[in-house]
């Protein structure tokens, strides 16, 4: 499999001669895997640590690093015309595929559990539209996970739309910095993790400080002015232990949550200069490839857990054994059924790595043979467009 650059939760197109940041490729690998450990909801070592137990925040780095991404590669070819409809079919070349594949597998999935029923027809049709994640759900259904995407490809529509009418212009961007952590700290239910009802609001919120990191990036050269590799080597180390610092402790404060995406944003900036030993560290083969796999172990993590939950409810009731407890894995939240293996939290770790293992392997699957085929599929089709528009807009002369 070729390692690509793929920039969550949408690729970059190669063909359109972008600018890579591998580093934070593979940060957004290591995000996707926290985040799938936060959804196993398994009684674990692991699930207990408090980084793991406050991994839904790592949604947003992948927000922030999206807005800073297209940013980069798209903010001046669209003021320039690049086209809106070409870079929107050029992103839902990368993200629908998959999200078609995830939906018709969690259609049967959902039916067998709560019915069929008009709730499961809103689910179908708002998921197909990619309105799930738009607050006109009560809930999440079938795939839980795909509400980001909604999001995300709302926000692509918002900065094709702001940058092809306004320009390059910084100030648009700021609306969204500022009321987003108002919005999530006093109207949210969730706080910072709002997925169905506030989820564009996060997402506009992480997006925006990502296209305002690029734009400052660009503007004060400081910024990616390198400094001697020892003092790069600390800065990243500094910003590593900061995340993982950050993070564990954020869940105890609704202020530090919705400031997580400012941490990420300066996680943002100093990996993308790519100067020290541990963004060397993250640029190896199999860290790239943790990265050009984070799209698919997002969209999987949650299929991969649905179908274990269920063998395990198939073993638990015909073994006449207990594997279910009712906990609450996450702080403020009601007492769910989550997985206890004999009580051990030991065989619980060994059962969330091997879920986060198959997740990887049914990623390695999926991308080969559903993602890569559905992004050049279109990549073909737009460029296909491109020399037909060329053609027909050159003159005719009579021979």
């Amino acid at each position: 499999m070729t390692v690509g650059y793929l920039a969550y939760p949408f690729a970059m197109d190669s063909a359109e001669n972008i600018t890579r940041y591998h580093a934070l490729d593979s940060w957004r690998g290591i995000c996707a895997c926290m985040v799938a450990m936060f959804h196993f909801d398994v009684i674990s070592h692991l699930s207990f640590l408090p980084l793991t137990r406050n991994a839904y925040l790592f949604v947003d780095f992948f927000f922030v690093l999206s807005g800073f991404v297209i940013a980069s590669n798209y903010r001046s070819r669209l003021a320039e015309g690049f086209g809106t409809g070409r870079f929107l079919a050029l992103r839902l070349g990368r993200i629908y595929p998959l999200h078609l594949l995830t939906l018709l597998l969690f259609i049967p999935i959902d039916a067998a559990k709560d019915g069929i029923g008009p709730n499961l027809l809103q689910a179908i049709v708002t998921n197909i539209l990619l309105l799930q994640g738009l607050g006109v759900n009560p809930q999440n259904w079938l795939n839980f996970a795909s509400w980001s995407i909604s999001a995300e490809f709302s926000a692509y529509v918002i900065f094709a739309a702001v940058v092809s009418r306004i320009g390059p212009t910084i100030w648009p961007w700021l609306l969204p910095i500022i009321a987003g952590p108002a919005v999530l700290a006093t109207i949210s239910p969730d706080g910072m993790n709002a997925t169905y009802d506030y989820g564009l609001v996060r997402c506009l919120y992480g997006f925006a400080l990502g296209v305002v990191s690029f734009d400052l990036r660009e503007r004060f050269p400081v910024l990616r002015a390198r400094l001697v590799p020892s003092d790069e080597t600390w800065l990243e180390t500094a910003s590593f232990m900061l995340v993982v610092g950050y993070v564990s402790v954020a869940g105890s404060s609704v202020t530090l949550q919705v400031a997580s995406p400012l941490v990420f944003t300066l996680v943002v900036l100093v990996f993308a200069r790519e100067a020290g030993a541990v963004s060397r560290r993250l640029t190896v083969p199999f860290m790239l490839m943790i990265g050009t796999l984070t799209y698919s172990i997002y969209m999987l993590h949650p299929l991969v857990r649905a179908v274990a939950r269920a063998v395990l409810m198939v073993v638990e009731r015909h073994g006449h054994m207990d594997l279910f407890v009712s906990y609450a894995l996450s702080s403020g939240h009601e007492p769910t059924k989550v997985v206890s293996i004999n009580g051990s939290l030991w065989l619980g770790d060994l059962l969330q790595i091997a879920m986060l293992l198959l997740t990887v392997l049914l990623s390695v699957a999926t991308y080969r043979f559903v993602e890569e085929p559905g992004r050049n599929w279109v990549r073909r089709l737009m460029d296909r467009r491109k020399v037909g528009a060329v053609r027909s807009a050159q003159p005719a002369f009579d021979t």
